[in-house]
């Protein structure tokens, strides 16, 4: 299928200092977007600097930070995620409340598309006790996200790692089973998200498997739809 064009669109990544994020920021990098990298500490900084990255230090829990941080971007990468899992107060300002401000103040300042680096496991909580109040906020997220009308992707990973990427996707609305995959390759799919139409409005569950598709396949979401 043919790709959107990015054209040089600048792209907003928050929770860009994270491993995960840093990564998605590098993958915009490499499709030809430029980036802004939405980061709270400016002693940070370096994790993210680089030709076509923009580094906006700010506190993505402050409405008028994040208002100037969409400021001329076409679209938003979240891989944002939460550091204490024994703080509910704070599992669900991040996993929810900030994503669905993010994603309503997104819809206000004309994005495109909104891509949401979310979880495995989120409809059936219960299943993963110690992670349980993690995942429950993270689909409230994703259903603000999908209730907001911006368009959305919202990319389900298992379990991450710090592995090379490269390998195998396996991807579907919902996989048989739960696995592994490297950060670098969810960064790959969430940018990919962007350049393919058929991931507009989709929620995707991925794990690497030696003989999936790579990561970078031009047909990957349009593959995942013909699984569902």
């Amino acid at each position: 299928m043919e790709k959107a064009t990015p054209t040089n669109e600048l792209a907003l990544v928050v929770g860009a200092s994270g491993r995960t994020g840093r990564r998605v920021v590098r993958a915009l990098r490499r499709q030809g977007f430029r980036a802004r990298a939405m980061i709270r500490d400016a002693s940070q900084r370096s994790l993210v600097e680089g030709e076509g990255v923009e580094v906006f230090v700010g506190d993505v829990t402050c409405e008028e930070d994040v208002r100037r941080a969409l400021e001329g971007a076409g679209c938003v990468l979240s891989a944002l995620g939460s550091k204490n899992i024994g703080d509910a107060a704070h599992i669900e300002l991040i996993e929810y409340t900030t994503i669905a401000e993010l994603s309503q103040l997104a819809r206000e300042a004309g994005a495109r598309h909104f891509v949401l680096c979310s979880s495995m496991g989120v409809e059936i909580p219960d299943m993963i006790p110690p992670l349980a109040e993690i995942l429950r906020q993270k689909r409230r997220g994703e259903l603000a996200l999908e209730g907001s009308g911006v368009p959305f992707t919202i990319v389900r990973p298992g379990g991450l790692n710090d592995d090379p990427g490269g390998g195998g996707i396996a991807i579907a609305r919902a996989l048989p089973g739960f696995g592994t995959i490297s950060r670098d390759d969810v960064a790959e799919v969430m940018v990919q998200a962007l350049l393919q139409p058929a991931a507009r409005n989709r929620i995707v569950e991925i794990i690497n498997a030696p003989d999936g598709r790579p990561a970078t396949d031009p047909d990957l979401f349009e593959q995942a739809a013909l699984k569902d």
